[in-house]
Order: structure tokens, then sequence, then C-alpha cells
């Protein structure tokens, strides 16, 4: 009885010894990292696949945004942009814009295709803001609409609470047009990606934009 208890001792630890090197060769699939719990932690999840693919996005077609003003007429202009290159040369690069432009009477929808070149000239402390130069064209949806007076004969409405409303009697004129214009530009960037640019178009929706933007 002893010999037979001491047999199966023996033959319950090698079994155990056995196991416990096959867990220890095994190893994990996709890479991952076995959990306490004996599931694979993933490396990246399909949320964190689709941020990457995103950012490197950004990344690689250095996409940023842009706001400022229009001077004539007075407008507040925003939009977003892509800078791809160089192309030509090492030193052009092509920026496309969309922006949307608004104000009391004129509303801009509009796309730019910029080629911008680096100038000699550069200022602030340790030179880090570079000048640079543009030129390229402007697609533009612009609409108008402003009211004018019919006459100077007014109509005065007395509701039934005892208040009083006196209005003028107004046409309401509208006009979209599609203009294709020209752009010259002149700006400042340092290498983080911030800039500030005076652009100015030519012909088509005829204006002056003081712009600032980065890429992200």
């Amino acid at each position: 009885m002893t010999r037979f208890r001491f047999a199966c001792v023996l033959v319950l630890s090698g079994i155990t010894l056995v196991s416990s090197d096959a867990l220890a060769q095994t190893p994990s699939p996709s890479g991952g990292v076995p959990s306490l719990t004996g599931v694979v932690n993933q490396q990246q999840g399909p949320a964190q696949g689709a941020q990457n693919a995103v950012q490197g996005t950004v990344k690689r077609f250095n996409i940023g945004v842009q706001g400022g003003v229009a001077v004539h007429p007075v407008l507040i202009v925003a939009g977003a942009y892509a800078e791809l290159g160089p192309v030509l040369s090492e030193k052009v690069t092509i920026r496309p814009d969309f922006y949307v432009a608004g104000g009391e009477v004129t509303t801009e929808l509009g796309f730019d295709v910029d080629g911008l070149f680096p100038l000699p000239w550069s200022v602030g402390a340790g030179d880090s803001w570079r000048t640079y130069a543009g030129i390229g064209a402007s697609f533009a949806l612009s609409h108008e609409s402003f009211q004018a007076p019919v006459n100077d004969s007014t109509t005065t409405t007395t509701a039934s609470n005892g208040t009083t409303t006196t209005t003028q009697d107004r046409f309401d004129f509208s006009d979209t047009d599609f203009e294709v214009g020209a752009n010259f530009i002149f700006g400042v960037r340092n290498p983080r990606g911030v800039f500030f640019e005076a652009r100015a178009t030519a012909w088509g929706v005829a204006n002056v934009k003081l712009l600032a933007g980065f890429k992200f």
C-alpha cells in the first residue's frame, strides 16, 4: 500500500511539471500579452486604429485651420487647409483651402488653390519667423442680400393688448454669383506651423483678407 501511494505521488508530480512547461512555452496569439484572467490583451483596438488613421492623414497632408477678417466688404472668415508638396521645386508647396465668410450683407463660400514659396527674409528673435509669398486661384460663390424701402410710408399696427408696432414697407433683394479671381499672398510663419498673412484677391470677389492659422 505504501509503495502504491508513493507511485501515485510521483505520477501526479510528473503530470504537473509537464503541464507547467507546456504553458510556459506556448506563445500568446497575435503578439498580445496574456492577462491574469487568461484573455489576451490586444495591442490596438478598432477605436485606437481609427484614431491613428486620422492622425496619420492629418500629419501626411499637413491639415490646419485658419481664420480672420476681410476688409472690403467686412466679413468674418473661417476655414481649413492642407499643405502639399514640395512640387516642381523643393521649396514650392501647394496649399488648397476651403473657407466660409459672412457679414451683414455678403456671404461667401470659397475654395482657393495657392502656390507658396519662401522668401530670403526672416523676422523675430533667432530668425524664428520666416517670410513667404504666394499666388493662386480663387473660386467663390458670393451671395448678397439687402433690403430697401418701397417708399416713405409707414404702417402702424395696434395689437389687442395695446402694443403699437410701426413698420415700413421694404423690398428684399438677393444676388448670388460665382466668381473666379487671382490671389496674391504675403505672410510669415514659424516652424510650429503658425502663420499670419495678408491675402489680396483681384478680379472675381475682389477683397483683402487678414488671416491667421496653424497646422495640427
